[in-house]
Order: structure tokens, then C-alpha cells, then sequence
């Protein structure tokens, strides 16, 4: 005896196939509870896991976060939530790891720092601000580490030192600065010591100060 199975019954075979291999089937409403009881969050799961858009709470049901998944782990646009309501970090995932732009934000809604992910790891320029929202330090990271040219403030805005970094150690001339913008030092670093003649300006001179070996 033979079976015959007909176009519309392979289709739909098809489909289930898919939703299968998608982890879209039977996907159902969740939620999960802190263990007093309360509602800790709400989403979908399915046979991978959690899926699509999941909302989080703090224990008094303010929100704490607004979370993306695809088949278990974060993938997209993820925004998390003080206390109070306000956004503190805006990331974006990609199959778990944070990639792409990054926003952070002090308590009182100020931009803390900004930048970009690669791998989950910092990657090139990235800004960090106090929390009036004057620049604190800017520079360049290669794989998390800082590389490159930095520069540091003082709340005033002025700049407080600058130099560069190879593979997260001083390198080469760094200059220090009084907060009023008048230069104080300068020499020259190598692989995060100092070495040779360093420098003290003072009253508008340019004098030798310390030397190390």
C-alpha cells in the first residue's frame, strides 16, 4: 500500500520544519517571579529559549529593563532603567555579544559615556563625560584596550593631561596641565614608566626637573 501525501499536506510539513528550526514554534507567554512572588518579567519563550521582546521589573513594578532575544540570548536593541524611570544604558546586541553603538547615562539623565562594541569589547573612540556633562576623557580603544592619542579634562573643561597609550600603557610624551590651562610638566613614557630628562614649567619657563632611567 502506498502513501500519497499532497501538495498542501508537504507545504504545511514544510512550515513546521521551519518553525522548528527557527525556535518559533510553539512559542507562549512567560513570565518569571522574584521569590516573594512578584513579577520579575514578561515575554515569550519557545523551544530555544526566550524570544523577541521581554519587559523587567524591579521588585516595587517600576521598570528595570527592555530586553531583545532571539532563541535564548540577547540579540538587538536593549534599554535598561533606573528607579526612577530614567534610561541609564541604551546597548545593541548581536547573537550575544555587545556590538555597535553604546550610550550610558548618569542618574540625573546626563550622558555618562558613548562609544562603540565590537565582540563585546570596546572599539575606537569613546567619550566619557561628568555629570554636568563636561567632557572627563576621550580616546581610542583597539580590542578593549586603550591605543592612541587620550586627553583628560578637569570639570572646568581645560585639559588636564594628554598622551598616548600602546596596548593600555603610557607611551611616548605626555603633558599635565594646572586647572587654570597652564602647562606643569612634560616627559616621555615607554611601556608605562617613565624614562629620560622630565620637564617642570614654571612661571612661564621650561626647566629640567627629574630624570629617570
Amino acid at each position: 500500500m502506498s502513501i500519497v501525501i499532497d501538495q498542501v499536506s508537504m507545504r504545511k510539513l514544510s512550515l513546521l520544519f521551519v518553525l522548528l528550526a527557527n525556535g518559533t514554534f510553539g512559542q507562549m507567554p512567560d513570565t518569571v517571579f522574584y521569590a516573594d512572588g512578584r513579577v520579575k518579567g514578561v515575554g515569550q519563550s519557545g523551544m530555544n529559549g526566550r524570544s523577541g521582546n521581554w519587559n523587567f521589573y524591579y521588585r516595587d513594578g517600576s521598570k528595570n529593563a527592555q530586553l531583545t532575544y532571539k532563541v535564548g540570548i540577547l540579540d538587538g536593541s536593549q534599554t535598561y532603567f533606573s528607579f526612577e524611570g530614567k534610561i541609564i544604558s541604551k546597548e545593541f546586541y548581536s547573537n550575544g555579544l555587545l556590538e555597535d553603538s553604546a550610550r550610558y547615562f548618569h542618574p540625573s539623565g546626563m550622558l555618562e559615556k558613548e562609544g562603540v562594541y565590537q565582540q563585546g569589547l570596546y572599539e575606537g573612540e569613546w567619550f566619557f563625560y561628568y555629570k554636568d556633562g563636561t567632557m572627563k576623557r576621550k580616546g581610542n580603544y583597539i580590542e578593549g584596550i586603550p591605543n592612541g592619542f587620550w586627553v583628560f579634562y578637569f570639570e572646568n573643561g581645560n585639559v588636564n593631561q594628554q598622551g598616548n597609550f600602546l596596548n593600555g600603557l603610557e607611551e611616548g610624551l605626555w603633558e599635565y596641565y594646572h586647572q587654570d590651562g597652564r602647562k606643569t610638566y612634560q616627559g616621555h613614557w615607554k611601556m608605562g614608566e617613565r624614562v629620560g630628562q622630565w620637564y617642570q614649567h614654571k612661571k612661564g619657563k621650561k626647566k629640567a626637573w627629574k630624570h629617570f632611567d
